[in-house]
Order: structure tokens, then C-alpha cells, then sequence
């Protein structure tokens, strides 16, 4: 049976961390724990409707996504129930870091499905890319950071 699949890849997340850590690596890594405790929802309808529900802690939005109406509709929703949305470059980037990927039989990654977005309801496991990212969040939100040199820079 299949049912065990997603158990082995544990072990080659390791070689990544060269110290560096960076807001993509940490995005990627908070999104690879979500998957696997299947707390990360994709798609537009799936995202709007954890949103609505209260449900979702973090939103990814890929910015090459085409569809503008959706775009604002994802941002206010953010907006009004106080949630963080990041960006991505692109759909296909996100695809990937949201598990949205197609392995052939030697997990050689055969075909990437874009995800225009894509939103966290657990992150599954306290990792240090989650420690970062919370700390980056609460730095660009304007949250108390210890570093007082964090002034309010870049405001629209």
C-alpha cells in the first residue's frame, strides 16, 4: 500500500541549513512541516474559506497570479482578520514549497503544479525557519522586535 509515503524525507532536509537562514528558506521550510502534518491548504477556494473560517495563520500569494479580483479579495481578507500574507515570485515557486509536486519513481520531482496561493492552518512542527519567520513578521507588523534599531521603514 501507499500509505506510507511522506515518512522518508526527513533526512535530506538537513544539508540546506549552510547557517544562512533567509525569509524564502524559512518559507520553505515552514511550508514543508505544514504538508506534512497537512496543515497547508492551496488553491484559491481553500485559502478564501480558511480565511473566512478564522482558520489560517499565514498566506502565501505568488505574485505572477493572474487573477487581480482574487489578488485584492486574498489581500483584504488578510487584512481584516489580521493575518500575515507573503509573497513569492512565482506560482511555480510556491507550488513546489507547498508539496505540490509530482515525484517519479526515484522522487526525482517530475512535474511542479503552480499554486497561486496557498495558506498555513498548522505549522506542525516549532522549526527554527518558523522561529524566524514569526520573528520577520512581527519585525515588518510593526510588533514589538528587540532590535530597537527596527524603525518603521518602507511605509506605503
Amino acid at each position: 500500500g501507499l500509505s506510507g509515503e511522506g515518512e522518508e524525507e526527513e533526512e535530506e532536509e538537513e544539508e540546506e541549513s549552510d547557517g544562512v537562514m533567509t525569509v524564502s528558506k524559512a518559507l520553505k521550510e515552514v511550508l514543508y512541516f505544514a504538508n506534512t502534518h497537512d496543515g497547508c491548504l492551496r488553491g484559491i477556494k481553500e485559502v478564501l474559506q480558511a480565511l473566512e473560517r478564522g482558520e489560517a495563520q499565514l498566506v502565501v500569494l505568488a505574485e505572477d497570479c493572474d487573477n487581480k479580483e482574487y489578488v485584492e479579495l486574498v489581500e483584504a481578507l488578510c487584512a481584516d482578520k489580521g493575518v500575515y500574507l507573503m509573497r513569492v515570485p512565482e506560482k511555480k515557486i510556491l507550488g513546489e514549497w507547498a508539496g505540490l509536486v509530482k515525484l517519479d519513481m526515484e522522487d526525482k520531482v517530475k512535474k511542479v503544479c503552480a499554486a497561486s496561493s496557498c495558506c498555513v492552518r498548522d505549522f506542525g512542527v516549532q522549526s527554527e525557519g518558523l522561529k524566524f519567520l514569526l520573528a520577520h513578521i512581527k519585525a515588518e507588523t510593526g510588533g514589538a522586535p528587540d532590535e530597537p534599531e527596527a524603525t518603521a521603514e518602507g511605509e506605503e
